[in-house]
């Protein structure tokens, strides 16, 4: 890279060169990134579109309909390989840059690595837009297009693709079985929510499925030796048990074909996100205010029994323990983390998108210290130090998913955890860096 010469009292030369400077390092970045993001969607490719593929290879589905499902599943993981690109790149261009002592070219010509670090940092913006643009309208489109199109091809093709192994949902029915030969099913466990006032659960050790109409789409189970247990939904003391020879279920898979795939959270816009947020909100607080009441109820009671305690001189053992399992219950109460769990899942969901999207320049922060360890220590240390702050960011990220799903706290605090680590840690290797 040429540099054209600063004359002196001229500002235009230098800003001149400020600007080619900017492009030169953008362009690196840029062409550095398109090969880390590369390496990544390989990664994820293999890793889960083969597999994805796998599981929707459904008996005479033409190639076609295969590659665009293939196509239109691609998005769900744009979301990861951007801002690990982002971070690789930074830390390939970074790299380059040091080991070629071009960075010290341009410090020893007095530019400022603030300078040298800007054209990456507002890219890397960029990159975060686009992420959050994959997050909150490409994946909810092609969610969409998806499950029309592989409910089309299943009315078009009428097959049950059972894996072994595994749990299929169909409509208001779960099907969980062990293996799969043929049209032979093992260990089968039906779980049927169909009926409003109850639900029903039937245990088999063997089955058999078979299409018997086609035009609609109705498959029948024949189930050997089952045990049904039927419960009843307003009474949780209410259930009826019962066991059979054999036993005949029959599904409608035409009437589920439009929602065999639902849209789960991680597929929904930021918008339909808020407004599933608003609706468990309301159900989220009944179910606090409902908490309360039996809070308030146990703490009554106890102090009932109490007071009975006081003006009662005889005593027996029954009364004690009973004041003993009234202080364990109110203690129950008062420790429980009660909410709506749907509340917490659609809220997380939320909060990784964002913090997903602002991952992309986070993670930029840290990888532009850490590529200068290759100059000092090898050309491949300050690559592998991001490939490995790449990997611990997920798993991070991955860990603090599942805890904010099972708590009431808001999981803003738990998603954006790795991004204020990522920041902290960031910003302290690049100010150690600029005061050398």
């Amino acid at each position: 890279m040429k540099l054209k010469e600063v004359k002196a009292g001229s500002g235009r030369p230098a800003f001149n060169s400020l600007t080619l400077l900017g492009s030169y390092i953008g362009r690196e970045y840029v062409l550095s990134f398109l090969v880390s993001f590369a390496f990544f969607f390989f990664i994820f490719f293999i890793n889960q579109i083969l597999v994805f593929a796998q599981r929707i290879a459904i008996r005479n589905i033409t190639v076609s309909d295969m590659i665009v499902l293939v196509i239109l599943f691609i998005p769900q993981f744009l979301m990861y390989t951007i801002p690990f690109g982002s971070l690789t790149a930074a830390s390939m261009v970074i790299g380059k840059l040091s080991s070629n002592n071009e960075i010290l070219a341009m410090r020893s010509c007095g530019i400022n690595i603030k300078r040298i670090f800007l054209p990456i940092v507002l890219i890397s913006v960029v990159f975060s837009a686009m992420t959050f643009c994959v997050a909150d309208y490409l994946i909810p489109f092609t969610a969409q297009e998806y499950r029309k199109m592989y409910g089309e091809i299943l009315s078009r093709v009428p097959t049950v693709q059972l894996e072994s192994y595994s749990s299929t949902r169909f409509g208001n029915r779960i099907i969980s079985n062990g293996a799969v030969e043929d049209s032979i099913i093992y260990n089968v466990l039906i779980l049927d929510d169909s009926d409003r006032s109850g639900s029903r659960a039937v245990a088999s050790p063997k089955a058999s499925i078979q299409l018997v109409d086609l035009e609609r789409l109705i498959y029948r189970i024949d189930l050997e030796q089952p045990e049904i247990l039927i419960t009843d939904q307003g009474s949780a003391e209410s259930f009826s048990l019962a066991q059979a020879q054999n036993m005949t279920m029959y599904i409608n898979l035409s009437a589920v074909t439009d929602g065999y795939n639902p849209i789960t959270p991680s597929q929904m816009s930021v918008h339909e996100l808020r407004e599933k947020i608003a609706e468990r909100k309301i159900e989220n607080e009944e179910i606090l205010a409902q908490h309360l009441e039996n809070l308030e109820a146990a703490r009554e009671n106890l102090g009932e029994s109490l007071k009975d305690l006081e003006t009662n001189s005889s005593v027996g053992y029954s009364d004690l323990n009973l004041i003993v399992n009234q202080v364990d219950r109110v203690q129950e109460l008062e420790n429980e983390d009660v909410f709506s769990f749907y509340y917490q899942y659609y809220r997380s969901e939320l909060a990784k998108k964002l913090a997903l999207s602002a991952a992309c320049t986070i993670l930029v922060i840290l990888a532009l210290p850490l590529s200068f360890f290759r100059m000092k220590y090898g050309r491949l240390t300050g690559f592998g130090l991001s490939m490995f702050a790449a990997c611990m960011y997920w798993f991070y990220l991955f860990y603090m998913h599942t805890r904010a799903i099972v708590t009431s706290a808001n999981p803003m605090l738990y998603l954006w955890a790795p991004n204020i680590t990522v920041f902290i840690l960031g910003s302290v290797l690049l100010w150690r860096l600029y005061k050398r």
